[in-house]
């Protein structure tokens, strides 16, 4: 993992800490068609196996891939946004890692 990469965990778990992120519509509706809970996001978020740079999102926001592993043992990857100032993280989307 990259130092950017290890920045972004933190600000993301900082975040979280703080309850100052958000879920889309989209990053809920795709929690629940794979039967994910937040705890499984956390776990991911917790103990990520790869976190890379995706570019900027429409917004200019810093835009980031978490892989790791569910809290049932199932591999996913999330992706969300990561606001500097103020700090804030939008959680996009999640899908299964294949």
């Amino acid at each position: 993992m990259t130092a950017e990469a290890r920045r972004a965990i933190v600000a993301i778990r900082t975040c979280i800490n703080a309850e100052r992120y958000a879920l889309t519509v989209h990053f809920s509706e795709r929690m629940a068609q794979r039967g994910l809970f937040w705890p499984d996001v956390r776990a991911v978020i917790d103990g990520p196996e790869n976190v890379r740079s995706q570019g900027m999102d429409d917004y200019g926001r810093a835009k980031w891939i978490i892989r790791g592993m569910t809290a049932l043992g199932d591999e996913i990857e999330i992706v969300c946004a990561v606001e500097i100032d103020p700090a804030e993280t939008e959680f996009i989307t999640l899908y299964w890692e294949h």
